[in-house]
C-alpha cells in the first residue's frame, strides 16, 4: 500500500480536507482502532449485517467489512466516501501493478457498484493516472 504522504498528496490534490483524509486513512489501514467506527458497529452494523445475510449472496457477504466502512463514511457526508475510495483506489493500484487505473477503477465499480464519489475519484484518477502510476509502483 502506498504510505501516508502519496495518500495525504493525493487527497490534497483531490481538495479533500486534512481531517476527512486522516479520518478515512486511518479508518481504511486500522479499523479496530477507530472508536467512532466500533460504536457505529455495534449500534447500527448488526442492522446492516442482518440485512445482508437475509439475501444470502456471498459476494455481498465479503464487502461486509468495507460495505460498513462505507456507510459509516456515508453518514459523515460525501467527502469522506470520496476519500474512502481514492484511498481504495491508490491501495488497489500499488497492490496490483500489472492493471492499468483504468482496470483498477472499473474493477472497483464492479465490486461496489457505482456512486457519484465513485464517478468524480474515477475522473480524477483517469485524469491523473501517469502522475499517480509514478507515485504507486
Amino acid at each position: 500500500m502506498p504510505n501516508k504522504k502519496i495518500h495525504d498528496k493525493w487527497s490534497a490534490k483531490m481538495e479533500l480536507t486534512s481531517e476527512v483524509s486522516n479520518l478515512v486513512n486511518h479508518l481504511s489501514d486500522f479499523p479496530d482502532q477507530s472508536p467512532e467506527f466500533i460504536a457505529f458497529c455495534e449500534q447500527d452494523g448488526v442492522e446492516l449485517l442482518l440485512q445482508l445475510l437475509k439475501v444470502r449472496e456471498f459476494k455481498l457477504i465479503m464487502k461486509i467489512p468495507k460495505y460498513l466502512q462505507i456507510e459509516f463514511l456515508r453518514r459523515k457526508g460525501s467527502e469522506y466516501v470520496k476519500a474512502w475510495y481514492l484511498h481504495y483506489v491508490l491501495d488497489y493500484i500499488k497492490m496490483a501493478p500489472a492493471l492499468t487505473p483504468e482496470d483498477v477503477i472499473n474493477r472497483t465499480e464492479a465490486k461496489f457498484g457505482t456512486c457519484v464519489e465513485l464517478e468524480t475519484v474515477k475522473d480524477f484518477v483517469q485524469a491523473n493516472a501517469e502522475e499517480i502510476l509514478q507515485d504507486c509502483r
